[in-house]
């Protein structure tokens, strides 16, 4: 989906999503001319799958409690033929991994949003993190190009290098922004920017549209602002004003085939 579609469309966005960004994500998903709509109960789900375009569960506080409706979204995602993007916090950590084992042992998930540690946890390739940072060094493509084969997932792997991978097509985005990294709630709002972008089709170029769209905002943001707290508003204000022309010619210059 071109950014100029996107905005005629409006694709409705369902975030499950962890109790810390919320509020940041729905603002991006609406700023770029999404329809953001955040819910956790189970009651709602088949009415807001329906209507939805495109499902993001974000696994960053998850509850034991809630397991079985994680799965639930999934499989009603999967039965009405919507994307699902699976955001796995910090799955290294092995209770981390419990939901995100579960969800993809039950349902099908399209699109697989991480940093590299994350990436590479699906990989089988150990790589160092702290917490939900990725430290560690290695190959970014290989490490996204295994994880897909592994789980048949699309891989959108976050950070200064972002790369996108179905495992047999490649992309990579290599422009470094710090500040990026210095909101959490950026990586969230990615995956759903993501999920908005493949609302009609999932594939490589929708995905790397989304990840261009927010790494072309933290650039023009960082040319503003020098401090986190007025980055993310930044950031807004300028995925707001990106036009489609601003955003396929940032693509054009900085996407390479892998």
């Amino acid at each position: 989906m071109h950014l100029k579609d996107l905005k005629k469309t409006t694709p409705l966005v369902f975030n499950y999503a962890n109790y810390v960004t919320p509020q940041f994500v729905a603002n991006v998903v609406n700023v770029v001319g999404g329809s953001p709509i955040m819910a956790r109960e189970v009651a709602e789900f088949p009415d807001l799958v329906g209507a939805s375009d495109a499902i993001v569960i974000n696994t960053g506080t998850w509850r034991r409690a809630e397991l079985l409706e994680t799965i639930k979204l999934a499989q009603l995602a999967n039965q009405a033929q919507k994307v699902v993007v699976l955001d796995p916090v910090a799955v290294g950590i092995p209770s981390r991994s419990v939901p995100v084992k579960a969800v993809m042992a039950d349902a099908k998930v399209d699109i697989i949003r991480g940093n590299a540690a994350e990436i590479a946890w699906f990989a089988g390739i150990d790589f160092a993190s702290h917490g939900i940072d990725a430290t560690g060094d290695g190959d970014l493509l290989a490490i996204a190009q295994q994880a897909a084969q592994k789980t048949g997932a699309m891989i959108a792997m976050s950070g200064a290098v972002d790369v996108v991978s179905d495992g047999v097509t490649t992309q990579t985005i290599a422009v470094d922004v710090p500040l990026l990294a210095t909101n959490v709630g950026t990586g969230d709002a990615l995956s759903a920017l993501i999920g908005a972008f493949n609302g009609d089709e999932i594939s490589v170029a929708n995905t790397v549209r989304a990840m261009a769209m927010m790494k072309l905002a933290g650039v023009q943001a960082a040319q503003t602002v020098t401090t986190p707290g007025y980055f993310a508003n930044q950031v807004l204000d300028e995925l707001y004003l990106l036009t489609e022309d601003d955003l396929e010619t940032f693509i054009a210059k900085e996407v390479k085939n892998g």
